[in-house]
Parts: structure tokens; sequence; C-alpha cells
């Protein structure tokens, strides 16, 4: 159950004031006060594909929120927002505005409008306290900025304070005190350059500097010890040990030259000649293979080139793409569009003769919609069955081959 307010806007640059509306909501509507937005531009209903849709709301205290908006029909343009339970204390007029982000870097923002909260009997006692929200990253860090500068504001002017405070000094008494600490900096010099337990000579250090460090000794002793060039590890000394004699090796040698399993006979040899001259002479013959010249002419040459997508339209598993072979007009790959709008266009002189009206699949959940290919190249999709909205983001598989007829239509 919502307490709704229905706002319409027209998207266009004609000049506007702003309107005040008769909305009205109470503070005590918890979780049921819900703006509902439609947009259109020249009559027609706005997409909203590919777009990040914000509301800005000022209120009278001057709390300020920036906050996403809820698509609920993005191919008739509809939109909510639910105002919470903290924005609801906020009572008074409250100025509100949309902006709308799209993918490719574009953004409209519509006219300013107004409605209001209203305190409620058990709420005549709350004074709420200026609070912002905002899930945009730049708005937030533009606020940011402006809290660090007023920060740095008041840092200086504390650091002109103080300065003023330690100018009281009397001209007298900073002498007197420099005096005294430069007595008391002189004594402690002294008594520090005679210290011979803290300084050592140049002497000392030398011989101390050339003395081996504990842990300069023991990367030596671990050096040697993992030098495997100057050791024999225990699996050195078992291979070594178990190296074949002579007379062993010449005994091995005489088996295996022996062994008629392994090694291949006068006979066999002929047999693997016969062999190998057949499959030379298969191997050339030019009347049972083909070159790959004529398998390339046979099979004919066909060049792909990508679909250019339009109104948010976006490539998904595999890039949209045309070419025309032989009577054909080939489509292949996966689009993400909405329904009932232009989403590409191929060249005029790649489609038949008066358009032409396919079936594709929808990805994901199944079913199918009519693919349009108007005569001047413009791709449309219409009619997919299911029609649910929410069960279209899948996209359109969109390998179809259309055949190609050229002339007029008559």
């Amino acid at each position: 159950m919502y307490k709704t307010g229905d706002v319409a806007f027209d998207i266009n640059a004609n000049r506007t004031n702003g309107r005040t509306t008769s909305i009205q909501f109470m503070t005590q509507d918890t979780g049921s006060a819900k703006l509902s937005f439609s947009f259109t531009k020249d009559g027609v209903p706005l997409p909203l594909s590919a777009v990040d849709a914000k509301i800005v709301l000022l209120y009278a205290d001057e709390s300020f929120y920036k906050k996403s908006l809820t698509l609920t029909d993005k191919v008739n343009g509809k939109a909510e927002y639910v105002l919470s339970d903290a924005e609801l204390k906020h009572y008074g007029t409250v100025k509100a505005e949309i902006k709308l982000y799209y993918a490719n870097g574009q953004a409209l923002a519509t006219s300013f409008f107004t409605f209001s909260i209203a305190k409620t009997l058990e709420d005549q006692n709350i004074i709420p306290t200026a609070d912002y929200y905002i899930d945009d990253f730049e708005t937030l860090r533009d606020g940011i900025n402006r809290t660090v500068e007023e920060i740095s504001q008041t840092v200086e002017e504390l650091r002109k304070k103080f300065a003023d405070l330690e100018a009281i000094e009397t001209k007298e008494g900073a002498q007197e005190k420099a005096d005294v600490a430069e007595e008391k900096a002189a004594a402690y010099t002294d008594e520090h350059a005679k210290d011979k337990v803290k300084h050592i000579t140049a002497a000392e250090r030398k011989a101390w500097d050339a003395k081996e460090t504990p842990s300069g000794a023991q990367d030596k002793v671990n050096a040697h010890a993992n030098d495997v060039d100057m050791h024999v590890s225990a699996a050195d000394r078992k291979a070594w040990d178990s190296k074949e004699t002579e007379d062993g090796a010449r005994e091995k040698v005489n088996v295996h030259a022996n062994n008629t399993d392994i090694h291949v006979t006068a006979e066999d040899q002929a047999y693997w000649d016969d062999m190998t001259r057949q499959f030379k002479a298969h191997n050339y013959n030019q009347e049972r293979h083909i070159s790959a010249a004529e398998r390339t002419k046979w099979n004919g040459v066909v060049t792909y080139a990508n679909i250019t997508l339009k109104n948010g339209a976006a490539a998904g598993t595999r890039t949209p793409m045309y070419a025309k072979w032989g009577p054909f007009l080939i489509l292949r790959g996966h689009v993400k569009t909405d329904p009932e709008i232009i989403f590409g266009s191929i060249p005029a002189l790649y489609v038949p003769a008066g358009g032409a009206v396919v079936s594709v699949a929808l990805s994901g959940t199944g079913g199918t919609a009519n693919l349009i290919v108007y005569e001047n190249g413009d791709l449309k999709i219409k009619y997919p069955n299911p029609a649910d909205s929410s069960k279209l983001s899948g996209g359109y598989y969109i390998d179809v081959p259309i055949g190609f007829q050229e002339g007029g239509t008559a």
C-alpha cells in the first residue's frame, strides 16, 4: 500500500521556472510515500535503456539527498522513488529535480518541481537536524572539497591567534630568556663533547668497522655449506656408486642390438618403403585432391562487417555482424536492446528490395521475437514473446539468413 504522487516530464528545451505540485506526504507515512515518474519526448515514451536516473532533494532544513531512482518500465519510460523514514522527518516544502545519466556520457536534467511533508500530531515536537546522503561519487567529492576548505580556513585563523599571543612577550623578558637558554646550551655542549664514554676516536671506529659481525660470519658459513660445487650430496654419492661397468654396458648393448622386436628387419624396411611410395603417389594426385585456391573459389568469399548499434543497444556474448553471400543477406551475433526502438543499421545496398521480417530467438528465458529489416538498413525488434519486460534483459540471437531480392517490389 503506497501514497503515490505522480509527476510527468516532457523532455525538451523549452524554458520553465519549475512547478509546484499538490503532492503532500506526512511524517508518519513510513515506507509508503512514493513518487512515481513518467518521461516522454516529442509526445512518445522516452526509453530508459542504459540510463542511471538520479533524484536530487533539498529539504526545508537544508538537508540534501541525491539517490537513484528505481526503473520500473524502461521501454515506456517509468520510474519511482520511495522516501525513507529519515527523509520524512524533514518536514516542510521539498525542492526536487531529476537527472538522467546515459552510459555514453550524455546527461539530461528535468525541470524543478516541489512537494511538501506535513507533521502529524505526534511529531509536533520533532526538531530534525540537517542531514546529507549522496550515492553519487562526484557530488560527494565536491562536498568533501568544500569541507577541506573550511577546515583550512579555521586552521589559518587559529595560527593567527597564537601568533598574537606569542607577541605579548616583552623585549627585555625575551632577551633574558634567550641569554639563559644560550648559557645552558653551551654548558651542555661542552660537557657532551668531553664525554669519552659516549664518543670514540677515529682509530677505534676503524678497528670496530673491520670486525666481522655475527650475522655476517653466519652468512659465510651458510654459503659454504650450501655450495654444491664443493660438496657431494648423499644422492650424488649413491648415483656414482651405481654407475655401469664397462663389461656390463657392453653386454646390454649386444642384447639391445639383437632385439628384433624393437629393430627393423630388411623385410620390414621393404614393406614400409612400398607404403611410403603409395602414400606419396596418393598425396600428389591432383585428380583426387584440390588446391587451397580451388577451395577458396568454391566456398566463395564472405566478408563480415559490424552492425552499427544505436540508442543504447550493446553487443552481448557475440558481436552483431552482417555479410552478403551469393543470394543471401547473412546476420550473425547477439544484441542487447529494448524492443520497439531502432537498435542498429546496415548499408541499404545489403537489404533485399522491400526489406524483410524474420523470427529470432530470445536468450536466457526462451521465446521468440520479430526482427524487422527496413529498406533503408535500420533494424528493430518487435513483438517479443513472452512480452514480460523483466525477461527481456538477456538479449536476442540474430543468427538468420535472408534471401536477397533485387529490383522493385511490383
